[in-house]
């Protein structure tokens, strides 16, 4: 396991998250640590499309660029966080609320992003 998957794991433990991803800017799973049920795949396309849509209709409405987006489906809510040419997302179920985990996703970010300058 490398640490980018040490950290995904460790994400996990934070309330109400079901699982997490490292995806790269093109749809790319750079890391993950997701249920069975969950495909990593799909999850990147979606999150992809979603992230790039969502930041052109923010630049066209002048309110800059996209830092982090939580979406509240019916059977769970997803966050995603821009991370400079990567994205992670996190998978929350129905009840959780997103801000209990906020420490900790923030934590894995400032922590992602310092993995990005070493490689």
């Amino acid at each position: 396991m490398n640490s980018m998957q040490d950290l995904l794991v460790g994400l996990r433990r934070a309330p109400g998250v079901k699982g997490a991803a490292v995806l790269t800017s093109d749809g790319l799973v750079a890391a993950s640590a997701l249920d069975a049920a969950c495909n990593a795949d799909a999850l990147a396309g979606l999150a992809s499309y979603l992230l790039v849509t969502t930041g052109r209709a923010l630049r066209e409405g002048a309110m800059g660029g996209c830092a982090r987006v939580t979406l509240h489906a019916s059977h769970g809510k997803v966050q995603f966080v821009d991370l400079d040419g990567t994205n992670l997302v996190v998978l929350f179920d129905q009840f959780a609320d997103p801000a209990a985990a906020r420490r900790e996703i923030d934590d894995a970010c400032s922590r992602l992003r310092h993995l990005q300058r070493l490689r």
